[in-house]
């Protein structure tokens, strides 16, 4: 069973390095089984960033709105997120991903790398709270423009798009 996670979490029985102060996520910060949760809060291009061997290099970096480090992006996650997001950094941001940690070959050895999830998570919508403001509108204009202030998991949700029909037959 998968455990999402929404923050680094540190204490008992986790890896050692996440005691570390770390500028970066790391496949350390992912206990076996465990998937982290977070909303792309920033991209930045060319981040000037020093590697292992103490040189710096220009990376892609991906900024979170939860209190979780920044992450290195590689090709393959760039490629992923392109799938589910589009290719255009700045539709990115806002928008959730979920990352695992999975053993890769690199290098000449296998190790762990993270990895983004090749689907849009699935977020709990209360969908009593969001039908309970589709309902207020007195007029068509008014339930359009409520419903586009809604997330767009709320509005994807199938009980907030019937409610929201049933207004659109209802209201002149």
């Amino acid at each position: 069973m998968t455990k999402i996670i929404k923050s680094k979490e540190k204490g008992v029985n986790r890896h050692w390095k996440n005691f570390l102060d770390k500028n970066y996520l790391g496949s350390h910060n992912l206990e076996e089984g465990e998937e982290l949760l977070v909303t792309i809060s920033k991209f930045e291009g060319e981040e000037e960033v020093q590697t292992a061997d103490g040189k710096k290099s220009n990376k892609t970096v991906l900024y979170f709105k939860e209190a979780v480090p920044k992450m290195i992006m590689n090709i393959t996650n760039g490629n992923t997120l392109s799938g589910l997001y589009g290719s255009h950094p700045d539709k990115w941001i806002g928008k959730q991903i979920q990352i695992f940690a999975t053993p890769v070959k690199a290098f000449g050895k296998t190790q762990d790398a993270l990895r983004i999830r090749d689907f849009v998570p699935k977020i709990n919508v209360n969908s009593d709270e969001h039908i309970a403001k589709l309902s207020e509108a007195k007029n068509l204009e008014e339930l359009k423009s409520i419903f586009k202030s809604l997330p767009i998991s709320a509005q994807k949700n199938v009980s907030v798009v019937a409610k929201k029909d049933e207004l659109k037959l209802t209201l002149k």
